[in-house]
């Protein structure tokens, strides 16, 4: 009889264990593996275990699983795995005419913690760049080849940049981990309306949009700029594509706009001249002229200089209406007379102006003053050129001069 009483309380005990204090499902399914075992083995004391060792066994059944398993109280709350998101700098034509001078997306939320990887996706030179608010904006340095940057940490205190970098093979990737939130502008330090934002938030908000959202952003942005979806940035130029008339003298040395989201500026450049191809008479002038708002091009016959930015083999003097002008071949006035190898050196518009109000927000000079550049051919044949900045890229021309007519008697 006080066999069978013993019996049942120690089942009574086994079934009326709670499960309390605890958060998550696993924890909960372990407490009712638990509880089940509980059962099975006050079954087993009650019919097989001598008496003697019954309390032993109990105490061991009802110990040890807390043990292994943390006891009854919860562990607390684990922080959230740090994260890698993926982006893009740049995009390109096949033809890798017409670049995206955007980052893309260009705008992201991540947590704290969380890291970015970049993917450089074109042939153009950019940087991925993290200034202190209170920081000044460095030179760039273009990387050598094979160049592989290294993983960065920003925290607001010091600037991170890598070097001037392009697309290669394998891709060509930087990566940087945010450990503090806060909102951190993104700059290219080669093109200075390429801008973006990175909000880092407290692992413990929310974040509103994932991986797939920012592909699909990065597609449309992407689309949107190489598309040239409104159609005025090439629409432009199409008072100087004139390329069968003899009479077209103008030149358009590359176009461009201009486009902005909440994240920050993007700028579709077109790296061509446009057109390509003329044909003009010996003792025509031929005016090349930037459009692009941003991009500096240069108009390059010959062979390339050593300093590529400065204009060489020109006229002792501009036009009357500021523009540089140069002969071929060089007339007797050029430092190296009688040779084909004349450059506008960087022919681009004005920086753009700081918002003013601050203490060192003076006016941006016009630097350099010049954006217009001509040359006048003094003799027939076929005379190629090319920006320096971007022939690789494909951005050359051709110009043909035909002889004068010979007048009828």
């Amino acid at each position: 009889m006080q066999r069978a009483l013993l019996n049942r309380a120690t089942m009574r005990v086994a079934e009326t264990t709670e499960v309390s204090g605890r958060v998550t499902a696993d924890e909960v399914n372990l407490d009712r593996f638990h509880n089940r075992i509980l059962k099975v083995c006050a079954l087993v004391a009650a019919t097989l275990i001598p008496s003697s060792l019954r309390w032993m066994f109990l105490t061991f059944v009802l110990i040890v699983p807390q043990v292994l398993w943390g006891g009854a109280n919860p562990t607390a709350t684990p922080q959230p795995t740090p994260q890698t998101w993926f982006a893009t700098v740049g995009a390109q034509s096949n033809d890798k005419g017409r670049q995206a001078l955007a980052f893309l997306p260009n705008e992201i939320w991540i947590h704290a913690g969380d890291r970015i990887t970049w993917t450089f996706d074109v042939d153009e030179i950019h940087t991925v760049t993290f200034i202190p608010d209170s920081g000044l904006r460095p030179a760039f340095s273009v990387a050598p080849p094979g160049f592989v940057p290294q993983p960065a940490t920003f925290d607001n205190s010091t600037t991170v940049t890598t070097l001037a970098l392009a697309k290669g093979v394998p891709p060509v990737t930087f990566t940087v981990t945010f450990p503090k939130a806060g909102n951190y502008k993104q700059v290219c330090l080669v093109h200075q309306n390429m801008t973006g934002v990175v909000h880092v938030l407290d692992p413990s908000q929310p974040l509103p949009h994932d991986q797939d959202f920012y592909d699909r952003q990065a597609a449309d942005q992407r689309r949107d700029l190489l598309s040239d979806r409104d159609g005025r940035s090439v629409a432009a130029c199409g008072q100087c594509a004139a390329q069968d008339s003899l009479k077209a003298r103008v030149v358009a040395a590359g176009t461009g706009e201009i486009s902005a989201t909440a994240g920050g500026t993007q700028t579709l450049a077109v790296m061509r001249f446009l057109s390509d191809q003329i044909y003009i008479r010996v003792g025509d002038t031929v005016e090349w002229t930037n459009q692009n708002p941003v991009e500096p091009h240069t108009v390059t016959f010959g062979t390339e200089p050593m300093d590529i930015t400065a204009p060489f083999n020109l006229r002792p003097n501009p036009d009357p209406d500021g523009a540089l002008h140069a002969d071929i071949p060089a007339g007797p006035t050029a430092p190296f007379p009688n040779t084909n190898n004349v450059s506008s050196g960087a022919i681009v518009a004005a920086a753009q102006d700081p918002p003013g109000g601050g203490l060192s927000d003076f006016q941006t000079p016009i630097n350099p003053p010049f954006t217009r550049f001509r040359v006048t051919f003094n003799m027939p044949g076929t005379f190629p050129y090319f920006c320096i900045f971007h022939d690789d890229l494909g951005m050359k021309g051709t110009v043909i001069v035909f002889p004068k007519p010979t007048p009828h008697p």
